[in-house]
């Protein structure tokens, strides 16, 4: 869910990350192949032979199966070439909501992590430690009192503690646009991963070429946040920036809206994520190594918002679910730039392989990765909200609309409607 058409306005907020993203091409006419992860993301690391057509057509295997073997496209093409391959995140590996990492036990030396959830903020820690500060004086002044106080002074260790009114709430409970109580944990667990990523990044001299595949839920788990840092606190008000919310993002005419809780969570989700992965950048940057890197940040998909009339179909169609972000930083290149050539989220392993991998050949089909191998014709889609993994898990994708669209996802009339409630398409 990183909303690829909220980057304009994300730059134009925000305009110092054009320059902590410099080199950086925005490809502001790119599409996913569905509308959720389970049949959207095998595209993204496995590319073009796992759309969700190409993963149906194969109806002998299950598909956890063809979902893992994309994931492992990119890790054992690079690891087979020399890379030191790390995968963080692999999503629904195994088909489980946290990742089964034994898929890559053939692999030993691919290094895989789940870091989601495994660092803390400032936020949660800072009422622990206060929290221990406070017992630590009170556990000296209870055992300088007389004998017969220091039960009631201990108090089972609460030491006659009042309520924490500062405790961190892991739900987030919203009031209308502007303000809202608690953090969603799960945003704050992959927020966190994000924030943290200049701490546990390391850099050496080692000059062996590196592979990093991170997957990230931050702008897909969706948190009212506070403006205009758009940092998770324990209460937000942004009523200081109502009259921005409701007229202040419009981009070469194009007014994004902000009526909702959904749609203002989405766009406030997306900005930190955003400024977070400046930070890193920055981080890279001063290290020396952000030239030499090659840095791909791709969503599997969208987000049924709702915010532009030029995205939805006559029949209820939300092309916004398929207008997948992606961004892309070539070895040394300068500048940001935006560009509208039609790409395709399975393009990810072809854009990663370019002139650094001699021979790209996916390790499992045999078949090249290449601009040859593009396909060169209107792309089919499958709109269905069949998300979950333990309910769509046989050989084939459940029945679902198929859509066709090529040159300009904004264009309306580049939409097909070529099938309803189908598991496969005549098309093509």
């Amino acid at each position: 869910r990183g909303i690829n058409e909220y980057i304009p306005y994300i730059m134009n907020e925000k305009p110092e990350l054009k320059e902590q993203f410099d080199g950086f091409t925005y490809y502001s006419n790119t599409i996913a192949y569905a509308p959720f992860t389970n049949m959207a993301i095998p595209a993204v690391f496995g590319g073009y032979e796992y759309t969700p057509a190409e993963n149906s057509k194969r109806d002998s295997e299950s598909l956890e199966s063809k979902h893992n073997e994309a994931l492992k496209v990119m890790p054992v093409l690079f690891s087979k070439n020399g890379y030191r391959v790390t995968v963080c995140q692999p999503t629904y590996a195994g088909y489980q909501w946290t990742p089964d990492l034994s898929i890559y036990d053939d692999y030993p030396e691919i290094k895989t992590y789940n870091p989601t959830g495994m660092y803390s903020s400032e936020l949660e820690t800072r009422p622990l430690i206060e929290g221990n500060m406070r017992n630590f004086f009170a556990f000296g002044i209870t055992k300088v009192s007389p004998l017969f106080a220091q039960p009631a002074l201990y108090e089972d260790g609460l030491y006659n503690y009042v309520k924490d009114s500062e405790a961190i709430e892991l739900t987030q409970t919203t009031d209308g646009i502007l303000r809202s109580t608690g953090i969603s944990n799960t945003f704050l667990n992959n927020y966190n991963v994000l924030h943290c990523l200049p701490t546990i990044t390391s850099v050496t001299d080692d000059e062996r070429n590196t592979f990093m595949m991170l997957s990230n839920d931050a702008t897909h788990e969706p948190c009212m946040l506070q403006m205009p840092d758009y940092t998770p606190e324990q209460k937000v008000d942004n009523s200081a920036y109502a009259d921005q919310l409701a007229n202040g993002y419009v981009v070469d005419g194009r007014k994004l809206k902000m009526e909702n809780e959904r749609q203002v969570t989405h766009y406030q989700s997306n900005m930190a994520a955003m400024l977070q992965l400046g930070r890193w950048f920055d981080y890279l940057r001063e290290n020396g190594v952000y030239d030499n890197t090659r840095i791909i940040v791709m969503s599997d998909h969208g987000g049924t918002m709702g915010q532009f009339p030029e995205l939805l179909a006559d029949d209820g169609m939300d092309a916004e679910s398929f207008a997948s972000l992606l961004m892309v930083k070539d070895f040394n290149s300068k500048g940001f730039t935006t560009s509208d050539e039609f790409m395709l989220s399975a393009d990810v392993p072809l854009l990663a392989v370019k002139d650094v991998v001699a021979d790209p050949v996916n390790p499992f089909s045999g078949r090249r990765i290449d601009e040859v191998s593009k396909p060169k014709q209107e792309q089919l889609l499958l709109y269905s909200f069949e998300w979950d993994v333990n309910v769509n898990c046989g050989t084939q994708f459940i029945a679902g609309d198929w859509y066709t669209v090529g040159g300009d996802i904004w264009n309306k009339n580049a939409w097909h409607s070529v099938a309803n409630k189908a598991v496969l398409t005549a098309e093509r």
